[in-house]
């Protein structure tokens, strides 16, 4: 799991000021199952564009590598797989989400937006936090260029 995106929520909780009441702070500092999902979720989808890129040759091994080794399986089969870890990671965000107490949900909502955000940084084995300039065509896109009508 990525130890990054726990760290990030926990920053953007004390950020975000008035979603903080002693049971978002307690719930998020549980580690629960969506927040754990989520940083799986960030681990495999920088992994999934690190191994595209062949960015990390002299790292340590990543997901995708010891999947191949672990299973016998080629680059593009391990891709999927951890493919398939994503669509599960998601599976229980939104479980745990549909099942949580109210109490947490603005937290819970953050978490989620940034979960989402992820998906965008690492679109189709991307990775949008290196090079961010494909990043920045879609801000632009999304937000700033007219949509013809």
């Amino acid at each position: 799991m990525s130890t990054g995106v726990p760290f990030l929520f926990f920053v953007a909780l004390m950020a975000a000021g008035q979603a903080v009441t002693k049971e978002v702070f307690e719930w998020a500092f549980s580690v629960p199952d969506m927040v754990r999902a989520s940083a799986e979720m960030g681990r495999f989808l920088n992994d999934i564009a690190s191994y595209k890129r062949r960015k990390n040759m002299k790292d340590v091994a990543s997901t995708v590598e010891c999947y191949m080794k672990e299973h016998g399986a080629t680059g593009e089969e391990a891709v999927a797989a951890i493919g398939a870890m994503v669509e599960q990671a998601w599976r229980r965000i939104n479980r745990a989400y549909m099942e949580m107490d109210r109490t947490v949900e603005p937290a819970a909502r953050l978490l989620l937006d940034m979960t989402r955000m992820l998906e965008i940084y690492y679109l189709h084995g991307r990775d949008g936090l290196t090079h961010g300039r494909d990043i920045k065509d879609l801000v632009a896109f999304l937000f700033l260029e007219q949509v013809p009508l």
